[in-house]
């Protein structure tokens, strides 16, 4: 996942906006340095850049990591700052108290722009119907947003589709149903891969991209999907190193390779989606089914039933398919290698996750095979929910975002209506005074960040035993986006990123051999963070952990 392993060398090759264009665009945009000026009332310090109203937004779309630096140590002074995003309004905020201005009920600061912002440079959707979308204001929830009750049911797209999400990715039922295909996709690649008792060599990221990616398409879309196209996941992982450019609306000319990648992906999917439309029996006993080649998990049908009723075209729903494997891998697969590379490099822990992780293991008494027992209990471990907690804390960088709808006071200052806000995760979650403990700065790794030894009164917690406890505010911890707009996959991506983990550790013997970098030369130094993914989801290894390993059963 190197959502960069070009991205720097690609934008030196396409991103080489011409000098005269930028003072262009500066002279273009420099009146609103009057408007600005002309306020009488106070506003945040302004973003400095070297050229007025277009190095911020430059930098922004096509070097997010340096800008958050820059933004991180801004914030640092004051808590909120401004600067402009094209023609934009932006309002970053950091802290508690201005964070949960942020997170305000949707009339007030809506995240529905950024989901519109993902149709046009993710789905490709055509302009008209996002317009179908945008038209809607009647919000997500069973009743209506005031003023907006006479909207017909059929046109109320923002909450039929939060209903399907609701229903068949976030519930229970089909959480657990989704997990587990995945997980058997899994065993059985796992098998595949490595002969009983034989050590071998691999490079973890690189085989995680491809088993654990694999396994989760088949689980999610069907296994139609890969034999059409034996070249989605090479695609794939193109298209996740230019997502992030893509989101904010740089022009085709200037990132032609994006686009490219991106029509390309879509092209796959597309054939996908017209075949499973043409060729899937509605009326089957597989319309009602938990899983299906051609469609995958009940989710992905449900959304493609739904966009087709609606009279969304193929090209929508392909999109959304598009849309929904960078969702679905963008996270999950960065986070799960980040937990086994730090499993790896501390054999004393690995040991505590792997006898954790053996409690939910058993023998099938039918088959004579070990398998996943008891799913629950993995997902309750503590030390296991905690190694899970510090990773998503430590590697997942997006910037939560809103509009707001009127006008809206954080910090002492006021935030007109249309403006954007905006909150790091990377600067929330890296904040001393909140997770420094123990000596252990927020900085690095620790395993039991969110572990307490504490028992209380009436709990079963014997002392001296752990208990996984986050100790922070929704608005300093917010892996999963904040409030009301959170991520609808998260349960399933728990589910996910554990079960990969758990079964790796108990089926193999592992041994760390050396870090390298992506070319396959050595590296003097452990993998960091890659910052060219910074702001996009999850932020993958900047090293390659080459391990040797041995699978036991």
């Amino acid at each position: 996942m190197d959502l960069v392993g070009g991205v720097a060398r690609h934008l030196e090759r396409s991103l080489a906006i011409p000098f005269t264009i930028v003072l262009l665009s500066g002279v273009l945009l420099i009146t609103f340095v009057f408007r600005l000026l002309g306020k009488n009332e106070p506003q945040p310090p302004y973003l400095w850049e070297a050229i007025p109203f277009v190095s911020n937004t430059y930098q922004y779309l096509t070097d997010m990591g340096a800008f958050l630096d820059r933004a991180t140590e801004a914030l640092g002074q004051n808590g909120i700052i401004r600067f402009k995003l094209g023609l934009r309004d932006v309002y970053m905020v950091s802290g508690a108290k201005n964070v949960a201005g942020l997170f305000r009920p949707p009339h007030i600061t809506d995240p529905n722009m950024f989901h519109t912002l993902l149709m046009d440079k993710h789905w490709d959707m055509s302009k008209d119907e996002i317009k179908m979308f945008e038209d809607d204001k009647s919000g997500r929830k069973r009743v209506p947003n005031p003023g907006t009750e006479d909207t017909p049911p059929s046109q109320r797209h923002w909450y039929n589709h939060h209903q399907i999400y609701a229903k068949y990715l976030s519930s229970a039922r089909y959480t657990e149903v989704l997990a587990n295909t995945f997980y058997r996709f899994l065993a059985e690649r796992l098998d595949e891969s490595q002969p009983l008792h034989q050590y071998a060599t691999v490079d973890l990221y690189d085989f995680m991209k491809v088993a654990m990616a694999e396994s989760a398409v088949k689980s999610m879309f069907g296994t139609k999907i890969l034999e059409l196209n034996p070249d989605l996941l090479k695609c794939y992982w193109e298209f996740d190193e230019v997502a992030g450019i893509l989101v904010w609306g740089l022009p085709r000319f200037l990132i032609p390779r994006a686009y490219e990648i991106r029509d390309r992906l879509h092209g796959m999917t597309t054939k996908q989606t017209a075949i499973a439309y043409e060729e899937f029996d509605w009326d089957g006993p597989e319309a009602e089914s938990d899983w299906d080649p051609y469609w995958g998990s009940r989710f992905a049908r449900e959304i493609a039933l739904w966009l087709k009723e609606s009279g969304f075209s193929v090209r929508t729903a392909s999109g959304h398919t598009m849309a929904t494997l960078f969702g679905l891998n963008g996270n999950t697969l960065p986070i799960a290698t980040w937990i086994l590379m730090e499993l790896i490099q501390d054999p004393p822990l690995l040991r505590r996750v792997r006898q954790e992780a053996q409690q939910a293991f058993a023998v099938d008494e039918l088959t004579g095979q070990r398998r996943l027992a008891d799913v629950e209990k993995l997902l309750s471990m503590p030390l296991i929910q905690s190694v899970y907690s510090e990773a998503l804390r430590m590697h997942i960088s997006f910037n939560a975002t809103r509009e707001a709808l009127e006008d809206i006071w954080i910090g002492g200052y006021r935030i007109a209506k249309g403006s954007l806000i905006q909150t790091p995760t990377q600067i929330a979650h890296y904040e001393d005074a909140v997770w420094n403990a123990d000596g252990h700065p927020a900085a690095e790794f620790w395993a039991e960040r969110h572990l307490d030894y504490t028992a209380k009164t009436g709990e079963d917690t014997k002392p001296g035993e752990a208990r996984f406890s986050i100790n922070a505010r929704p608005t300093s911890y917010f892996p999963y986006g904040g409030d009301h707009a959170m991520c609808p996959g998260r349960h399933f991506a728990k589910r996910e990123i554990i079960m990969a983990v758990a079964i790796i550790v108990v089926k193999f013997d592992i041994e760390f051999v050396q870090w390298l970098h992506y070319d396959g030369s050595a590296s003097d130094r452990p993998a960091r963070n890659d910052k060219k993914y910074a702001g996009a989801a999850g932020m993958p290894p900047d090293r390659e952990m080459k391990i040797r390993w041995k699978r036991l059963w």
